[in-house]
């Protein structure tokens, strides 16, 4: 692993045999930083693994996501707009991806099987707590209602947290609500409109 001169911040790693394969599979994927930030946790890490963007046209998913195991790709991140795409693609979904229909991580396990995750919600989850916040048994105010947001309302939620979702529609702060409860109906989380419902909330 080393640097390319004059550009410290660009990494060009070590590939022999035995080199891991990751990436992150989007559409488009140019403009991702995850490449380079990945690549260099691995430099920092000692890691044999390479992390690669992926551009895959929508046409092209079920192609993509197969070729996984042959290709002998580690995992790939999902982004968008393939995040749904792939739940009819992968062998086993984990309890969130399932709920909130929604994966933005694949892991080719050692069988060949292919797992779907979403990480969002426990990566908020572990940074609240590193940085002294335990959301056990707080209101916690949520602003918007897409995306990782799913991912996070549900992670709160399944740890005891009481939740209002605030979206600019107020629709989608409904449905992620529903969403919600219909995995954890014991959840406390209720939806309000954005901006207007700040003031009652506060």
């Amino acid at each position: 692993m080393g640097v390319i001169p004059g550009r410290p911040e660009l990494f060009f790693p070590r590939i022999d045999g035995s080199t891991r394969l990751v990436g992150v599979m989007g559409w488009p994927v140019s403009h991702s930083r995850s490449p380079a930030m990945h690549n260099a946790a691995f430099a920092a890490l000692g890691l044999n693994y390479v992390y690669v963007p992926l551009p895959v046209p929508p046409s092209e998913v079920a192609t993509s996501v197969r070729a996984l195991r042959g290709l002998g790709f580690a995992g790939v991140n999902v982004t968008v707009p393939h995040k749904a795409a792939v739940l009819p693609l992968l062998d086993v979904l984990t309890p969130i991806a399932a709920a909130i229909a929604s994966v933005n991580t694949i892991v080719v396990r050692a069988d060949g099987t292919l797992l779907g995750d979403s990480t969002d919600g426990a990566g908020f989850l572990e940074d609240l707590r590193a940085h002294g916040c335990e959301p056990a048994g707080r209101s916690i105010l949520l602003l918007g209602a897409g995306g990782a947001a799913k991912a996070v309302a549900y992670a709160l939620a399944g740890c005891g947290a009481t939740l209002a979702v605030a979206n600019r529609t107020r629709e989608r702060a409904d449905e992620l609500c529903r969403l919600v409860l219909a995995a954890l109906p014991s959840a406390r989380i209720t939806a309000h409109p954005f901006p207007d419902g700040l003031a009652r909330l506060a």
